[in-house]
């Protein structure tokens, strides 16, 4: 099954909850803001070796910013303002999560400092934001970029995954994010680049 079936599939069985949430009083800007306070929860229980407590709330995290833009359509809030909101929001949730993976492995593993594991979360970190610039500015150009392997929900997946099976496994989900987020990123510079369409530098 191919992963944009699988996104369709969750967010029909997500759609009755965004319904739910929408009419009790629920707005998008809650639902982001609440995603973000659950991702720095999940980075400071990662801070602290607590991994199975950081898998729930990364769960939770990744429900509200799924629900979030599903709320703005249901509700008729879909604004341009709120996207710029959520997207933003979304960098900081996903430095928070890393930087709490980065304090653990430094300071509170037990074979700390974890030197190699630590540039893995900055290149992790990295290619993240890159994966998001290459998209903004596609855009910024007039072109619609969602390409590449791993977008946001499927790194948020693979730390979920990490954090559930504990620090041993994380370290290789580590490692995978940055190869699949540069991937991604360097995906959506060939997509723009094939894509034609020149115009005058300023």
């Amino acid at each position: 099954m191919a992963v944009k079936d699988v996104k369709a599939r969750v967010r029909s069985v997500l759609d009755p909850v965004a319904r739910f949430a929408a009419d009790a009083g629920a707005t998008p800007a809650a639902l982001t803001i609440a995603g973000l306070v659950l991702s720095g929860l999940a980075g400071l229980a990662l801070a602290t070796g607590r991994f199975l407590t950081a898998a729930l709330l990364l769960v939770l995290s990744g429900l509200c910013d799924m629900l979030d833009g599903d709320v703005a359509r249901i509700s008729g809030r879909v604004s341009d303002e709120g996207a710029f909101l959520d997207s933003t929001v979304d960098r900081y949730s996903e430095a928070l999560v890393l930087l709490g993976a980065l304090f653990y492995y430094l300071f509170r593993s037990p074979a700390a400092p974890e030197g190699g594991t630590a540039v893995a979360i900055f290149l992790a970190l990295w290619g993240s934001l890159l994966v998001s610039y290459t998209r903004a500015r596609a855009e910024g150009l007039g072109r619609e970029c969602t390409v590449g392997i791993a977008e946001r929900p499927e790194r948020v997946v693979l730390l979920i995954v990490g954090a559930l099976l504990g620090p041993a496994v994380m370290r290789v989900v580590l490692w995978l994010l940055v190869l699949l987020a540069h991937v991604t990123a360097a995906q959506r510079v060939v997509y723009v680049l094939r894509s034609g369409g020149e115009r005058p530098r300023s």
